[in-house]
């Protein structure tokens, strides 16, 4: 024997969407996000080499800007007198504001050449204003030639130094000229390899998403191209995603719903070619019975003989059940018109326990409890539904022990208005309670089945709805919910009206 299949592992469709959706978004906004880093990145590094290149050219024009300070003092040497003075002290001026533009920024052995090229280009000034101009102007040509060599070696200094902070800058910017292609091999590469990865996730997450709905939605379309070749019978089997177990679940339902519909469509029509026959013979025999009970009470009247006049009245009296039959077959397949007016419910119940016929032997009471309110009913008809209820309570509590007696409840419910008849008898068996308001359906000897569905009809043809329970402790309980129900400020308007 083959071991039964395993049962299947749910699951949720919007769950594996949405982690698919999540996984996807997340490797996007992390793939965004590193690429605004390393853009980020990329540009300050481009930035920054292109500031050092600005800062190479300037530390290369420090070495045109001291010797511009030493050509003039040059000059001044050859001319012997003080006309380049002024030249030579701007372009000190120069070389100092050259040099506060270059400090920002500079690490130590940058900050200690600047630095010393400022001490040498102050050194310089120092020796060119207290050497080499009181020398000119003693014409002391060995003092001068003696303080041009030292300005000259202070001149080379300087000029070293700065071609030494041009290269540290140009190295600095070639360093970061690297930086910056790194960041955007990085990028590239990690766009890539997220696009390659959303890719293969995208494909297996779909074909999953795929087959997960595929299988269901083709189970469905076989089931209903059954349903429609006329196999009533075929459901959709059990579904592994829960929200198209769902689904499934609903058309399952949907189609015992259908065979349902069917069946009391069948039962409908069946029913109402039954009633047009059982309308027709009681409208045929309703007369011929009527002539009957009118002979027999004549010959009652002049029969001598008293065992021939009980003859006759028993005669009269099954005369009188098969015309009350007939009556009942005409209510049943006749639409009821309604009268509705607004109505007290408590005086219409109580009125409904005074019109009811006890039954044989000894008849419990009947007790009625009722709210006062008032619904739209045609009160005749629901008398008429509440006296049928009660008479069949009697008969079924008939012979109980006494004190259980008859119970008429009314309790307004929401915007409806509910009526319940409680009794004690014997109570109804489960299974006649389904078929109850069926009509020709009866569990007594000498019912027609008519009366209940008489019942169900007007009832029905109120826009309420009935049924039958069992009573807790024992007994029948029967509930009509009867919609209409009138607040006291509507009640006065409406008669005012």
């Amino acid at each position: 024997m083959a071991p039964p299949p395993a049962p299947q592992r749910l699951y949720r469709l919007r769950r594996r969407l949405l982690l698919v959706i999540s996984l996807l978004v997340a490797l996007v906004v992390v793939s965004g996000i590193a690429t605004v880093l390393t853009g980020l990145a990329s540009r300050r590094a481009i930035l920054e080499a292109h500031d050092l290149e600005v800062a190479s050219r300037r530390a290369a024009l420090l070495s045109v800007t001291a010797r511009e300070q030493y050509i003039h003092e040059a000059h001044t040497i050859i001319l012997r007198d003080r006309s380049h003075v002024e030249h030579h002290d701007a372009w000190v001026s120069e070389l100092g504001a050259k040099l506060a533009e270059l400090r920002p920024g500079l690490d130590g052995e940058a900050a200690t050449k600047l630095d010393d090229i400022g001490k040498a280009s102050r050194e310089l000034s120092r020796l060119f204003s207290t050497a080499i101009l009181p020398a000119i102007d003693r014409q002391d040509w060995h003092e001068v030639h003696h303080a041009h060599d030292r300005a000259n070696a202070l001149v080379d200094r300087m000029t070293e130094h700065a071609d030494s902070l041009a290269r540290h800058f140009d190295e600095r910017a070639l360093a970061a000229e690297r930086r910056a292609e790194q960041f955007i091999r990085f990028a590239l590469i990690l766009a890539t390899a997220v696009c390659a990865l959303a890719a293969a996730l995208a494909l297996i997450a779909g074909r999953e998403l795929w087959r997960s709905f595929s299988t269901p939605l083709a189970s469905l379309e076989r089931v209903a191209e059954r349903v429609t070749a006329g196999d009533r019978s075929a459901r959709v089997e059990p579904v592994a995603a829960v929200e198209l177990a769902a689904v499934a679940d609903a058309f399952n339902r949907m189609l015992d719903a259908l065979s349902r519909t069917e069946a009391d469509l069948v039962a409908s029509e069946r029913l109402a070619a039954i009633g047009r026959v059982a309308a027709g013979v009681a409208h045929e025999i309703n007369n011929p019975i009527a002539v009957i009970r009118g002979y027999v009470k004549t010959m009652a009247k002049e029969a001598e003989k008293p065992e021939l006049r009980e003859e006759l009245s028993i005669l009269d009296e099954e005369a009188a059940a098969c015309q009350r039959i007939a009556e009942e077959l005409l209510m049943y397949t006749r639409s009821p018109v309604l009268s509705p007016r607004p109505v007290q419910a408590e005086e219409l119940l109580r009125n409904a326990a005074l019109h009811c016929d006890g039954a044989p032997g000894r008849a419990p009471p009947v007790l009625v409890d009722a709210e006062p309110a008032f619904i739209t009913v045609d009160p005749l008809r629901i008398r008429q539904v509440v006296v049928n209820l009660v008479t069949n309570a009697r008969e079924a509590a008939s012979g109980t022990s006494e004190g259980d007696e008859i119970v008429v409840r009314g309790r307004q419910e929401g915007d409806g208005y509910r009526i319940e008849i409680l009794d004690r008898g014997a109570g109804i068996p489960e299974e006649a309670r389904e078929r109850l308001f069926e009509p020709f359906f009866t569990t007594r000897r000498d019912g027609t089945g008519l009366g209940l569905a008489v019942c169900y009809g007007l009832v029905t043809a109120h826009g309420g709805t009935i049924r039958a329970e069992p009573r807790p402790g024992g007994g029948s309980r029967f509930v009509i919910d009867l919609p209409g129900v009138l607040i006291e400020e509507a009640r006065e308007s409406q008669e005012r009206a």
